[in-house]
């Protein structure tokens, strides 16, 4: 008896480990932006959707959390991201950011698809918001900025990563892969939005513009859980996303091995 239930539970521990962070694949991402470029006016797509992103006003190529990054100057740059359609059923939108001033010079720049969704950082605060459209914007049945959150200091980097589901209506807001914002809205769909997306400019108003240090931006087609997002934390985009895995039969082979034990 005793073998048997260490054989099921080697089995249960095999099943558990492959079916986690499935999520994390670049077959659920929309979008990926490492801008470890250096140089040129384009921030190319590491996904499969070829969205390409034109860097707009000058931004500044500088070292950044992983590689290199893009410096906007608060004034005039950004990066556009040609126009698709955004993930309607579920999404998660994840990218590092590390603020040139102690609060929030400008309001809703981190990343705004505006009839859909915002990475909505707060002018004059810490916090940031991530309102979207359900049926309506914003965050049905409630407001654009319930439930911002925001870390003591944002002069540093930090991983801002927010998630909504509509199957359950969970939302989220991770900071540095920790869950400091949950709320439960509505279940309807994020509007669908056939525009393109900004990255360090919110085209609301006029002279909305992120004055930050900005890297690795990736919009994905699903909720990702707590686990994906700390993995994303620990390791970055790249080495979570495109470092190459093992082999697509290593559970049946491991299985087979587990079976010649007993």
């Amino acid at each position: 008896m005793k073998t048997i239930l260490t054989f099921v539970a080697s089995l249960c521990c095999l099943l558990v480990t492959a079916m986690s962070g499935a999520a994390l694949d670049m077959g659920n991402v929309t979008g990926l932006w490492l801008f470890d470029e250096g140089s040129g006016d384009v921030a190319m797509d590491s996904s499969d959707s070829g969205l390409d992103a034109a860097l707009m006003g000058g931004p500044k190529w500088v070292s950044g959390k992983f590689g290199s990054a893009l410096e906007l100057d608060g004034v005039g740059a950004y990066v556009e991201v040609p126009a698709h359609v955004n993930p309607t059923d579920a999404i998660t939108v994840s990218m590092w950011v590390k603020s040139m001033t102690d609060t929030w010079a400008q309001h809703g720049w981190f990343i705004e698809k505006r009839d859909a969704y915002i990475i909505h950082p707060n002018a004059d605060t810490k916090n940031v918001s991530w309102p979207i459209c359900n049926g309506g914007c914003w965050n049905n049945p409630g407001g654009w900025r319930d439930g911002e959150v925001g870390p003591e200091d944002i002069t540093e980097w930090h991983l801002y990563t927010v998630t909504f589901d509509s199957a359950t209506g969970e939302w989220n807001i991770y900071i540095d892969g920790v869950a400091e914002s949950t709320m439960t809205i509505n279940t309807d769909p994020i509007d669908a939005d056939d525009g393109p997306v900004f990255i360090g400019r919110d085209t609301c108003c006029d002279d909305r513009f992120g004055n930050a240090i900005i890297d690795e931006v990736a919009i994905f087609n699903v909720a990702l859980g707590a686990d994906d997002i700390q993995t994303l934390m620990e390791k970055g985009l790249s080495a979570s996303l495109l470092t190459p895995v093992e082999p697509a039969d290593k559970l049946p082979t491991t299985w087979a091995n587990v079976k010649a034990q007993y």
